[in-house]
This record gives structure tokens, sequence and C-alpha cells, in this order.
């Protein structure tokens, strides 16, 4: 495996396909839907690297990444920040949580594992 990689987003299909397709390149894939367990499955399984969706029921994304950066045992897990927002403040906020990479919705599934790949080293 290449390496350990949380996508959480609120729709499961999404998960499910990220999922299908990160597998294929022997990437080991986990899946959280539920905002309120992001950062307690994070603790729990140590991700190589999170993929996170900024619009969630609940908790929004930008709470679960202030809450993995101020966690020493998380805060250096990059996060890759998966959402329709694209506004330059949008941008900027995630820089200011340290934000590894940032994709807007809808994209193409090469785009975001190029972006995986930048962080995670390919091969």
């Amino acid at each position: 495996m290449k390496g350990k990689i949380l996508i959480v987003d609120d729709n499961q299909a999404i998960v499910e396909m990220l999922q299908r397709k990160l597998e294929k390149e022997e990437y080991e894939v986990l899946g959280c839907v539920e905002s309120a367990k992001a950062v307690e499955t994070c603790l729990r399984t140590k991700p190589d690297l999170i993929v996170l969706d900024i619009l969630m029921p609940g908790k929004s994304g930008w709470e679960i990444m202030e809450e993995l950066k101020s966690d020493p045992e998380t805060q250096a897990t990059p996060v890759i920040i998966s959402t329709v927002k694209n506004r330059p403040e949008d941008m900027e906020l995630g820089k200011d949580l340290q934000a590894a990479d940032y994709i807007t919705k809808p994209y193409v599934f090469s785009d975001l594992l190029e972006k995986i790949q930048g962080i995670l080293g390919a091969d």
C-alpha cells in the first residue's frame, strides 16, 4: 500500500467512489460520512492524508480542520480540502488552517490523484 487516506464527506456515494478509485491506485482508504466522528476516526486510524469536505451537516469542515490542527497527534497530518466553495476568502482560510492543498468540486479524479501523489509521493 502507498498510504492510508481518510475521506471525510457527508455524501456516501462520493466516499464510496473515491474508495474504489483510490484502492485501484493501491491506497488504503477509509471513509467517514459523519462530521461529528471525523476527528475521532482520524485519531483512531492515523491516516497519512485526509480529504476533507467543508460543507458538512453538524460540524463544518473548517471546525474539523481547527480541531485536527490543534491536536498534537493530528496536527501534522496533511489535509486536502474538497469543496464547492472556491471564493478567495475560502482558499485563504484553508491556507490559514494549514491545508496541504485545495480542490474544488466538481473535479476530475486525476486532479485529486495528482494532488495526493504530490503529498504522499508517487509510486
